[in-house]
């Protein structure tokens, strides 16, 4: 068991992991959108005007993801995301690092 500095186990649930390696979150595009928007920073209300979608569109996708990761917070749904490679490190804002980018085919360059 994996515990942090507060006590809480922060082992993921093996049964979920594929042979692969890879979480069986099965996101959508839009749920991988607000993922992302939430590990930036920003809040529901936030996340909601960015997607031209309601806060409780975005609450529920929130509690999708929560559902499925077996997390039991934003933020632990983010640690885990990162740690699965849902996320990708090294990226500020966030982005999606799942699914893989086929080979050949670069991350677009953002311009700033």
């Amino acid at each position: 068991m994996k515990v942090d500095e507060t006590g809480t186990d922060m082992t993921i649930d093996q049964t979920a992991i594929t042979p692969a390696g890879h979480r069986q979150l099965d996101l959508t595009p839009r749920e991988t959108a607000v993922l992302c928007l939430i590990a930036g920073g920003l809040t529901t209300s936030q996340a909601a005007s960015r997607l031209h979608i309601s806060r409780h569109t975005v609450a529920q996708h929130i509690a999708a993801m929560l559902r499925r990761s077996q997390a039991r917070s934003r933020g632990e749904l983010i640690a885990r995301a990162y740690a699965l490679g849902i996320l990708a490190t090294g990226t500020w804002p966030p982005q999606a690092g799942w699914p893989p980018r086929p080979a050949g085919r670069p991350r677009p360059e953002r311009v700033s």
